[in-house]
């Protein structure tokens, strides 16, 4: 009606839209398990292996109220879940969870679609896979001239024009690059969403552990760039286009690694490490699982089906070369060191 929309709205009204594949899709549809597979999703060793890491950021608090874990982006709340069983098994009681995601579900965990009591608190704020979800503008420089592409209808299809940025904060990003830019198509987030002051509004003291994929900036951004990262998913398929099966496909881009951690900054939390999620879980005790894995009295087919699993958690070329950061907006002495495995983590497992 409009006559065309900037790609950034179109991808948020295909992701969030009222029959958009986060908002309605997902979960309506079922198609937790159709398209892109999720660490949660893959075994449960991975949310127990982050209660492990997330009882020593407990515990790192010296008060003594009740810590609270915030999780954007909890989707059906299998993470949740799996959280919450890992911290009660080894012991962990001082802690409230609240899972949030864009509408309520309450088939594993209860995942609420609003933030219920804003006022401030000590608390833990998790994403996993979060901000590679976020709709993101498509750009193209030609001639050292920016643009931004459009989406309009013609003749009852979906079709791309390219005219002036709709706005300043892609010219804005661009400008921090350090070298000249032209011959690129990419995408870009915007700063005008709420994520941000979302955290800032819950959390007093805390962190903020972050889970996804990523690249750096010059990987991201480099002359004659023809081709986009981001990624169309439907029935475990990758796709060409942003425009197949509106509201049924899954839209993801790589994070911008340097723009995250800028606004992080922003928000007043400095980093405490980055890690790969595959030395991230190995150091929280995925092998020593492994290891029990292989002695438990089950069926061989049942321990290889488990250790098949486990192993895409920290496969190289898979979800292991996601990045793990842990920022604090506080002075602590938390360090990411191995964990002592000890025979309450072997009874969780």
């Amino acid at each position: 009606k409009t006559g065309k929309i900037s790609s950034k709205d179109f991808i948020n009204l295909c992701l969030y839209g009222k029959n958009g594949y986060y908002s309605y899709t997902r979960n309506f549809k079922n198609a937790y398990f159709k398209d892109f597979a999720t660490a949660p999703l893959t075994h449960p060793l991975f949310g127990y292996l982050i209660s492990l890491f997330l009882d020593k950021l407990i515990k790192s608090f010296d008060e003594k109220e009740e810590i609270i874990i915030y999780e954007f982006g909890a989707g059906n709340g299998t993470l949740a879940y799996d959280i919450t069983n890992g911290l009660k098994k080894i012991g962990q009681s001082k802690f409230e969870y609240k899972a949030i995601d864009v509408t309520d579900s309450d088939s594993i965990f209860p995942v609420k679609s609003k933030l219920c009591n804003k006022k401030k608190s000590n608390g833990i704020i998790i994403t996993n896979e979060l901000f590679d979800a976020l709709p993101h503008h498509l750009f193209s420089i030609k001639d050292g001239v920016v643009f931004e592409k459009y989406v309009q209808t013609k003749n009852n299809n979906f079709s791309e024009i390219i005219e002036a940025p709709s706005d300043s904060c892609i010219e804005d990003r661009l400008s921090q690059v350090s070298y000249d830019l032209d011959n690129i198509q990419g995408e870009i987030i915007c700063k005008k969403n709420k994520i941000m002051n979302q955290f800032k509004s819950v959390l007093d003291k805390g962190y903020l552990l972050t889970i996804d994929y990523g690249m750096k900036e010059k990987d991201l951004f480099y002359n004659g760039k023809k081709n986009t990262f981001m990624s169309v998913i439907s029935n475990h398929s990758f796709q060409d286009n942003y425009f197949h099966t509106p509201g049924l496909s899954d839209i993801t881009f790589q994070v911008d690694m340097e723009d995250l951690n800028n606004e992080f900054q922003k928000i007043g939390f400095s980093n405490n490490f980055i890690s790969s999620q595959r030395q991230f879980l190995y150091d929280l005790g995925l092998g020593e699982a492994l290891l029990h894995l292989s002695k438990l009295e089950i069926n061989q087919e049942e321990i290889i089906k488990n250790r098949y699993a486990i192993n895409q958690l920290i496969k190289p070329n898979g979800m292991g070369n996601y990045f793990v950061r842990l920022d604090s907006n506080f002075d602590n002495s938390i360090s990411f060191d191995e964990l002592e495995f000890n025979q309450n983590h072997v009874k969780m497992f």
